[in-house]
C-alpha cells in the first residue's frame, strides 16, 4: 500500500512538472498587457499611449472577444512587473534603439525572457523593432527578425525607412491575422530589409513601392524579401509547454491618423489575438473608430508622464 502511494506521488510529480507554464488571471481570464513608451515625436506622431489606449477601448468593445482582459501600461514599463506574469500576449508600442525600454537593464531583460520561455505571446510595432545589434539574441528569440542599424553589417548607424504612399500586398493572405483583412491604401513610415531567423516566420505585408536605396526614390525596387513590413514568428516549442509562443513584428504606426482606416485597425487587433492564441474569427476583429474624447470618456484621462531615469536623453 505504502509503496503504491509512492508510486501515485511520484507520477503526480512528474504531470506537475511536464505542465506548461501557462499564464492565468485569478479569475481565469485571457490578459492583453499593452505597454505604451514615453513621447518622443510631435503630435499625430509616434502616439504610444493614444494607441494602445485606442487599442484597449477597441479590444475590450469586440463582440467576438470574450473573458479577455486587456491591460495598459504607461512609460514604457510596469510599476509591479508581475502583470506580465499573467499576460497571455505583450505588444510593446514604444521608442527602440538606446531608448527600447525593456533592454534598460539585465533585470528588465530577465522578465521579458521569463514570458517568453513559458510560451507568452509578444508583439513589437514601429519604432520598436529598431533592436540594438548586442541585443540581437533576443531580437532573433522573441520576435524572429529586427530592423538592423548597427552593428557588423553597419559599422556607421544606417536606417532603412521610408515614407512613402501605397498600396499594401498580403503574401500569405490565408494566415490568420490575414482574417477579413482587405488590401488597403495607405501613407506611413516603412521600415524594411529586416533581418530575421532562418525559419519560422511569416511574411503577412509586403509595400511593392519601397525602394533598394532609401535615399534614391524614385529608383531601383529593393527585392520583394526586403519590402516585407509585417511578420508572423511561430517561435520553437519550449519543453514543457503543450503550445509554442507566437510573436509579431510590424515596422509601420508612424502616424496616428492612420487608425481611422477599417482594415489597418483589423490588421493590428487580428495580430495582437493571434499572439494571445486566441481564435482569430473568419471576418477579423471588427471594429469601429473612436476618436479621442470617447477613449478619454471611456478610460478617464491619460496619466501625466513619468520618464524612468533608465531612459537616455532624446535630443
Amino acid at each position: 500500500m505504502i509503496a503504491r502511494i509512492r508510486w501515485i506521488h511520484a507520477v503526480l510529480v512528474v504531470i506537475f512538472c511536464i505542465q506548461p507554464l501557462e499564464a492565468k488571471t485569478p479569475d481565469g481570464h485571457r490578459q492583453i498587457v499593452l505597454i505604451a513608451g514615453s513621447k518622443s515625436h510631435g503630435p499625430g506622431q509616434h502616439e504610444y499611449a493614444k494607441s494602445v489606449r485606442l487599442l484597449k477601448v477597441l479590444l475590450d468593445r469586440a463582440p467576438t472577444l470574450k473573458g479577455v482582459r486587456t491591460v495598459v501600461v504607461y512609460d514604457g514599463w510596469p510599476t509591479d512587473p508581475s502583470v506580465l506574469d499573467t499576460a497571455d500576449t505583450i505588444v510593446f508600442d514604444t521608442d527602440g534603439m538606446q531608448w527600447l525600454p525593456w533592454s534598460f537593464t539585465p533585470e528588465r531583460i530577465a522578465t521579458i525572457q521569463k514570458q517568453i520561455d513559458r510560451g507568452c505571446g509578444f508583439m513589437i510595432i514601429h519604432f520598436s523593432t529598431y533592436i540594438p545589434y548586442k541585443f540581437q539574441k533576443q531580437g532573433f528569440a522573441w520576435s524572429g527578425g529586427y530592423a538592423e542599424y548597427d552593428g557588423p553589417k553597419y559599422p556607421e548607424p544606417y536606417f532603412t525607412y521610408k515614407v512613402l504612399t501605397s498600396d499594401v500586398l498580403f503574401p500569405t493572405p490565408k494566415h490568420p491575422i490575414m482574417h477579413g483583412v482587405k488590401p488597403f491604401h495607405i501613407k506611413d513610415e516603412f521600415y524594411y530589409r529586416i533581418t530575421f531567423v532562418p525559419s519560422g516566420v511569416t511574411p503577412l505585408v509586403r509595400v511593392p513601392e519601397l525602394p533598394a536605396d532609401p535615399k534614391v526614390y524614385p529608383g531601383p525596387l529593393a527585392d520583394p524579401k526586403d519590402q516585407i513590413t509585417m511578420w508572423a514568428y511561430d517561435r520553437p516549442r519550449v519543453a514543457g509547454n503543450k503550445e509554442a509562443g507566437r510573436s509579431v513584428g510590424v515596422t509601420f504606426q508612424h502616424f496616428y491618423a492612420n487608425w481611422q482606416n477599417d482594415d489597418y485597425r483589423k490588421l493590428f487587433l487580428n495580430a495582437i489575438v493571434w499572439t494571445a492564441h486566441i481564435k482569430v474569427p473568419r471576418e477579423g476583429i471588427r471594429s469601429a473608430w473612436v476618436d479621442d474624447a470617447e477613449v478619454d470618456r471611456t478610460l478617464g484621462p491619460a496619466p501625466a508622464p513619468v520618464r524612468s531615469p533608465l531612459e537616455p536623453p532624446k535630443n
